[in-house]
């Protein structure tokens, strides 16, 4: 259940989400090029041991999992000298994405994307000198790669310094925004083809589709500028071998954005294809009926003529009447059908 911010001041940790983890854990990483150390805590023994590794020789990632247990997420940030407006950001999921480059540090909030079907996570993190703090919803991200790579030693993670690492998790986030945008382009192809072969359309699956490209373009966009920001901003936490990476970065979110642009596009295209074809099913069903209805008009009017209750009335007495008023009817209906059928009304 979500709690509200509503009337309350400014600097109030409240967590707005819907994640509701018991405890909340605490994963640390503190590598060099030659050594690794990994460690798992709790909310209820990360003190002192964690400050005693964030202080060790080398670069340290601290992750924290759940932010619904305030209490720590409070407790963790005066350990590291977060101010509680920064706190007030990190546990409001509605906060939108953005980035903050101070003296003391780098805070960026994002939007995470992850798995089938699509996980939507708030996520904050922090670059400091040799430290990179994660605040997570929820246990599940896109940091995998990243862990791999720091046990292993492969690539250039444990040679750089902690900007890298910072670099290395936005790519994380870009990549796999990339990899939820082919899904859904996966199932835009499959819906088109549907929609030529049997000229019918699942709308449900269409709007759900487009649902999760706005959930993707509502992450994707303030993206852009964070990147930018990033990449030209002067300051002393992203170096400037870093900031190539991060350029590279910044065509990877204009990818994403174009793609789903194009996307989105096609959306809007398929849902006015249905309604065309909705409409001209329509049309057609209207036009038989229209034609079954001009047809039976001069045999209602026979019927009701030939059915008035006379006393003297021509032809009454021929034993032949039923049958001549049957074929010449008969022959009205053909001839009539015949003559829309050329001028091709149906």
């Amino acid at each position: 259940m979500k709690r509200s911010k509503l009337n309350l001041p400014p600097g109030s940790v409240v967590y707005t989400g819907t994640w509701q983890n018991t405890i909340t854990s605490i994963e640390v990483f503190t590598y060099s090029e030659t050594e690794v150390s990994h460690n798992l805590f709790t909310d209820s023994d990360y003190e002192p041991e964690l400050l005693k590794m964030t202080e060790m020789d080398g670069i340290t990632w601290v992750n924290i999992v759940g932010l619904n247990v305030v209490d720590t997420i409070i407790g963790i940030g005066e350990s590291f000298g977060l101010s509680p407006m920064v706190l007030e950001d990190i546990v409001h999921v509605s906060q939108r994405s953005k980035i903050e480059i101070g003296d003391q540090m780098i805070f960026s909030i994002f939007k995470m994307l992850y798995g089938l079907p699509i996980v939507h996570e708030h996520l904050s993190i922090i670059l400091m000198d040799r430290l990179v703090i994660t605040f997570q919803e929820n246990e599940g991200d896109v940091f995998g790669s990243i862990r791999q790579q720091i046990k292993t030693g492969d690539g250039k993670l444990r040679k750089m310094g902690a900007d890298y690492l910072y670099y290395c998790m936005l790519d994380a986030l870009v990549d796999h925004q990339l990899e939820i945008v082919n899904w859904i382009g996966d199932e835009i192809d499959r819906s088109e083809r549907k929609a030529i072969d049997s000229a019918s359309l699942n709308l449900d699956q269409l709007f759900k589709t487009r649902k999760e490209l706005l959930l993707v373009r509502s992450s994707v966009l303030p993206f852009k500028d964070i990147m930018i920001e990033l990449s030209s901003a002067q300051n002393h936490w992203i170096g400037e071998e870093v900031k190539i990476f991060l350029r590279d970065v910044n065509d990877h979110v204009s990818h994403v954005t174009d793609t789903v642009n194009l996307y989105r596009e096609m959306v809007n295209n398929l849902y006015e294809l249905n309604m065309l074809s909705t409409s001209d099913r329509m049309n057609h069903i209207m036009t038989i009926l229209t034609v079954f209805s001009a047809i039976f008009i001069p045999l209602n009017f026979l019927t009701g003529f030939f059915g008035m209750n006379f006393k003297y009335f021509p032809g009454m007495d021929n034993q032949m009447a039923i049958p001549i008023f049957v074929v010449g009817c008969i022959g009205i209906a053909t001839t009539l059908y015949l003559l829309f059928k050329k001028k091709k009304w149906f």
